[in-house]
Parts: C-alpha cells; sequence; structure tokens
C-alpha cells in the first residue's frame, strides 16, 4: 500500500476551505531513519562441530543485613548461613538520648527492647567468629 499525500478520510462534516480566514497547507510527512531497536540479544551460531558455550551468572549479596545471609567464612573457609545478634549500637543511644532531651523518661528504654533500631552481628555457626556488623548508623 502507497501512501499519498492526501489525508486520510474522518467522519464528519466537510469542511469548506473558501471559507477559512487563512490558507491551511498540508504537512509533508517524510519517514525518518533510525536506529532499528532489537529487543532479543543474537544468538550464537553454534556447529556440529563446536560445543556450545553456557554462561552461568552468579549473583552475590552485595552486603549482609538483617537476616541471615550465605557465604564463605574468611575464617574456617566453610560455606556456611550466618547466625544473627542484635547488639546495641550508635542508632540505638541516638534514639535513647534523643527521648531524654525531649523529657519522655518513660519511653527512654523503648529502643533497646527494638530490634530494629539496633546493629546486627553475623557470625560463623561452626567456629563462632564474628564474619560482619550490620550498622544501623
Amino acid at each position: 500500500m502507497e501512501k499519498g499525500s492526501d489525508p486520510p478520510p474522518y467522519p464528519g462534516p466537510q469542511v469548506d476551505p473558501t471559507n477559512m480566514p487563512y490558507h491551511i497547507q498540508p504537512a509533508a510527512y517524510q519517514p525518518q531513519p533510525g536506529p532499528v531497536a532489537s529487543f532479543y540479544p543474537p544468538q550464537p551460531t553454534v556447529s556440529a562441530s563446536t560445543p556450545a558455550t553456557v554462561t552461568q551468572v552468579v549473583m552475590l549479596p552485595s552486603s549482609l543485613s538483617d537476616v541471615p545471609g550465605p557465604m564463605k567464612c574468611p575464617h574456617c573457609q566453610q560455606q556456611i548461613v550466618t547466625d544473627t545478634r542484635y547488639t546495641n549500637g550508635l542508632l540505638t543511644w541516638a534514639i535513647c538520648g534523643g527521648l531524654a532531651i525531649l523529657l519522655i523518661w518513660p519511653c527512654c528504654l523503648i529502643p533497646f527492647c527494638v530490634n530494629a533500631c539496633k546493629d546486627v552481628e553475623h557470625r560463623c555457626p561452626s567456629c563462632s567468629s564474628v564474619v560482619h556488623v550490620h550498622k544501623r548508623m
């Protein structure tokens, strides 16, 4: 199908161009050359004599957070899932001090009871050494 210079027909009343206060020129649309987008990466060609190579992606955690995570212990060199223990850290003491400054004395001890305010120590379950400390602040 070839595109002409005439605009496509639209339903509705016909407009008489002689009653227009100004002259309307039709817009000339030209196709724009551009890059062709490919949504799929090119597939390597594999012949019968060449073995296919398989790429394996290994995702490592960027850092341990407040949940136990798998890793290799740097002390005993075993593949482990860490044990977590909560310890009082800078955020715990800062919230306690802030509540004390605001004279909310009964609430000063709440941060010491909430695990979300404490730092998290990751320990190796086999050698019990500290592997990582996740600090809240």
